[in-house]
């Protein structure tokens, strides 16, 4: 039977929380209600990476994260408590690092390598002569020669090419004219028989076809530990450092080229992770590979040291579908297997992938969206336009406008290379090339979903759809290309004339083109589009879009019952690591939609006060800032250093992101520092900034801590694995990474769970009373959390197999309930959470009782249970056809009743 979670709770492993912490940290989770730790990658990677996801070998744990026995300690004290363990897994890439020592084999071996393969690269790229590119150069080449910032050094791992902290393995055709030179240039008789006795040794390697790692690794040390030896070849190599000449000499001997980091943004001759050069992509398609990357998780499976695995970017590799049937197999049945995807609009995940479900985006975006009033959008984007002069009024294009400047100015090098391929396979003619290019460029930035998963011609039906919907969205940008366009999308399709060759090639190009649509997407819309178009910053959010302004209770359920039919166990995420900003802040920027006309007059009033200080802010990101400033401020209201460095830093990510005044290519230090000065002027020292600000921002957060609690019991309710990202127990108002990565005060977290539990034993009426008033604390939160994973965790099959049943709310405020409840033999609960409150109470209101709710009811099915317990409560609610709203929401603001056991 296949292991399903009940809560999964996200940590992110990294040198400063290793396993040893984890261990410590399980009686807290079991007793909160988790079910599955949620591990960030843990696997051997850069040194200090604060992430895991910069994988340098994949065969053991990081050291700086744990050792396998912690492994083994902390999966027997998770089998004591039922608790189980989920995987982050990086199949897409390795970090580009010395430490790769795959990554280094390549450099070192070129084709001699047993790894030569196993990275993407185009060792027959035309303008790089078999070498690959080696982009961390801080400088051109020649300036680098010239501050003779490259040396040459011998060590026990073997001669290598030293550039600060970056250190790459010369060839092993290097060795031999450094080898006769120091047998030439020593004085020391002792240095003729050792060097010639490696000459000889040399020439048996460069005469195998793969060289051996452990036979070569072993040469190396020789030379190092033969001091006469050594000291000859420290004297060769002294004489060719700070040498111009000399040196150019070697390099050209290299499988490598080193080059300055920014080349990559014109040309390029290996995959990368989007647009970071630093990760290098594996050929994952090769079994050998597949079989080799995975040897260690597969032990992590057999051993049952993991019960689930979560699979990183599945859209960056070449043939998704069989990556994860292979998966499979490797893992077997038992295992539960997630992967990270973002779908887009009515896009649904593949229904014959061997998998439990996504990593929660599309859940996150449709609870979002049902906090948005619908009638506010046409209101709220006119005000945009008026209050920012130059607001883009067309978010499509827009989108389609920033992916192409994204492809043309960041991913040329890959615009170029899917255009050699094309040239290539003779799948265009070579000539208009610039049209070519362009139509391809257009296409690409064209493509309205991350990519398609066919590996097959003809492309499946469906999935044709999003190609046709692409090729339509490409010819209206450019009608000019339609001939070369309709040429494109030809290859997307099987035609009479075809040949197996040529269906094989048109396969791989539509194949391979996916590879880089998403990294499109991701750079062009999530890294620069959501930094531009500042209409509703909380909708610029991974897995949603400003195009889905609002989500109906209606179009919500629908959305449910399909997960139940299709993917039941998906994980339902409110906050992760990508986020671009916490589930908190996010669903307090939403009450704006309510307070349209309020908030145009304060931002105007408060854009007004900036003037006084700087002239140099751009309308679109002062709008930014403002919503940031509400989205962010603890509630209590108060201001102190660590939150003015806090958006201070996230600001200068935030428009480097957006790439108008300044990037990260070139930064406009200057704009930034006004920026964050801003910051500083309006947040400590503008008493009347904050005398207006507070009492506004005071009104927004009161709504947002509210539909907070139902997007809490939301997550733990509906069909899906709810997943707690780490720390998000309390309040969370963080920004994009690294802010959403800060340390996490579990003691904190702790205490307050204890306090919770010894209340509630008390008094529950009294609990209630309290959390209610001092909603700052964020102890109301965390009770919801507590509450309802327990109940879940009481009733794991009801809420693994129950079925999804929406409830029709009648009366005068119908239309501020969501309900539904959850049915499976005999069992039930019920779920009600309030929405748009604003209309219905003032800013320092509950919506309690029957003043508020009058006589709204909850219709129920004829074989609903007459008698429920709240779980929230200690309350018994008695109904026949109905449920009054004012009953079941009358001491506290979100309500999860059972039935039948």
């Amino acid at each position: 039977m296949t292991y399903t979670p009940s809560a999964t709770y996200r940590i992110q492993t990294s040198p400063k929380f290793r396993l040893s912490d984890i261990k410590q940290l399980i009686p807290y989770l079991h007793e909160l209600g988790v079910s599955t730790i949620y591990s960030a990658p843990f696997f051997c990677a850069r040194p200090g990476s604060e992430h895991g996801y910069d994988v340098t070998a994949p065969y053991d744990i990081s050291p700086e994260v744990g050792t396998q026995k912690e492994l083994q300690e902390r999966a027997l004290e998770l089998k004591r408590r039922n608790m189980g363990w989920l995987q982050d897994i990086v199949p897409n890439h390795m970090a580009f690092h010395p430490d790769n020592v795959w990554l280094m084999d390549v450099l070192e071996k070129g084709p001699q390598s047993h790894f030569y393969t196993f990275f993407d690269i185009d060792f027959h790229h035309p303008d790089f002569n078999g070498q690959v590119m080696v982009p961390f150069l801080g400088e051109p080449l020649d300036k680098v020669l010239e501050q003779n910032q490259l040396e040459l050094k011998l060590s026990e791992k073997g001669i290598c090419l030293h550039y600060f902290d970056n250190v790459y393995p010369v060839s092993v055709s290097s060795y031999r004219p450094l080898l006769e030179e120091a047998l030439q240039v020593s004085g020391n008789p002792e240095v003729t028989p050792l060097a010639e006795r490696s000459l000889k040794e040399l020439a048996l390697h460069e005469a195998e076809e793969s060289i051996n790692p452990a036979a070569w690794g072993n040469f190396k040390r020789k030379q190092y530990k033969a001091e006469a030896l050594r000291q000859a070849l420290e004297q060769v190599l002294q004489s060719i450092n700070g040498k111009d000449k000399k040196l150019r000499k070697l390099l050209q001997k290299q499988h490598f080229i080193l080059c300055h980091w920014q080349e990559t943004e014109k040309q390029i001759n290996y995959r990368r992770f989007f647009t970071v050069n630093d990760l290098i992509c594996l050929r994952m398609e090769h079994p050998e590979v597949f079989e080799q990357y995975h040897q260690f998780i597969k032990m992590l499976c057999d051993q049952e040291l993991v019960q689930g695995l979560r699979v990183d970017h599945v859209d960056g590799l070449f043939d998704p579908a069989t990556y994860l049937k292979r998966l499979r197999q490797l893992a077997g049945p038992e295992q539960y297997v997630v992967v990270e995807k973002i779908l887009e609009g009515e896009e649904h995940l593949p229904e014959n992938w061997p998998i439990q479900g996504n990593s929660g985006y599309d859940f996150l975006a449709w609870v979002s969206n049902l906090y948005t009033s619908a009638s506010a959008r046409e209101q709220i984007t006119q005000a945009y336009s008026r209050l920012i002069s130059d607001a883009a009024t067309d978010y499509s294009q827009l989108v389609f406008d920033k992916k192409l400047f994204i492809l043309t100015n960041y991913m040329q090098g890959e615009l170029e290379n899917l255009l050699r391929l094309l040239q290539e396979r003779q799948l265009i003619p070579l000539e208009p090339e610039e049209q070519w290019r362009k139509a391809l460029a257009t296409l690409l930035a064209a493509w309205p979903v991350y990519r398609i998963y066919s590996n097959d011609l003809p492309v499946a039906k469906e999935e044709m759809k999003v190609v046709e919907e692409a090729f339509e969205a490409a010819h209206k940008q450019a009608p000019a290309l339609k001939e070369q366009l309709q040429r494109l999308h030809s290859l997307f399709i099987l035609e009479p004339e075809d040949t197996e060759s040529r269906k094989h090639h048109k396969l791989y190009f539509a194949m391979r083109s996916q590879q880089f649509t998403g990294p499109l997407a991701a750079k062009g819309v999530e890294d620069t589009t959501f930094y531009n178009y500042n209409r509703l910053i909380s909708l610029n959010e991974v897995g949603n879009s400003p195009a889905i302004f609002n989500l109906s209770p209606q179009d919500f359920h629908e959305r449910m019952m399909y997960r139940q039919r299709t993917y039941p166990h998906s994980i339902n995420a409110t906050a992760t690591h990508d986020t671009k900003r916490g589930e908190d802040g996010r669903l307090r920027l939403n009450v704006l939609t309510e307070l349209v006309d309020e908030w145009e007059q304060k931002a105007k009033e408060w854009m007004e006060i900036t003037r006084k200080y700087t002239s140099e802010p751009v309308e679109n990101d002062l709008y930014f800032l403002l919503q940031t400033l509400l989205g962010v401020m603890p509630l209590n209201g108060e201001v102190d250093e660590t939150l003015v460095e806090r958006v201070q830093e996230y600001l200068e990510k935030a428009l480097r992101e957006a790439k108008n005044k300044t990037d990260w290519s070139a930064p406009n230090e200057q704009y930034e520092q006004a920026m964050k000065d801003l910051v500083q002027q309006l947040l400590v020292q503008d008493e009347d900034f904050m005398h207006s600000f507070q009492p506004f921002f005071l009104k927004v957060a009161h709504f947002g801590w509210l539909y907070s609690l139902g997007q809490t019991l939301l997550k733990i309710t509906c069909p899906g694995v709810p997943d707690v990202y780490q720390g998000t127990e309390l309040w969370d108002l963080s920004l994009v990474d690294p802010d959403n990565r800060r340390p996490v005060d579990y003691g904190q977290r702790r205490r307050y769970l204890q306090e919770l539990q010894q209340a509630e034993k008390q008094s529950i009426d009294k609990l209630h009373e309290e959390l209610l008033l001092h909603p700052e604390n964020a102890k109301v939160k965390l009770y919801v959390l507590h509450k309802a994973l327990t109940a879940r965790r009481e009733l794991h099959v009801l809420f693994e197999k129950g079925a999804y049943i929406p409830l029709q709310v009648k009366g005068p405020k119908q239309e501020h309930v969501l309900a539904f409840a959850r049915h499976h033999q005999g069992q039930w609960v019920l779920v009600v959470v309030p929405l748009l409150l604003v209309s219905l109470v003032n800013s320092h209101d509950l919506p309690l009782g029957p003043e508020v709710w009058q006589d709204t009811s909850i219709l129920l099915p004829d074989n609903a249970p007459k008698v429920w317990q709240q779980a929230l409560g200690n309350g018994t609610v008695h109904a026949a056809n109905a449920i009054p709203v004012a009953e079941v929401l009358n001491t506290f603001p979100v309500a999860l009743l059972i039935a039948g056991f």
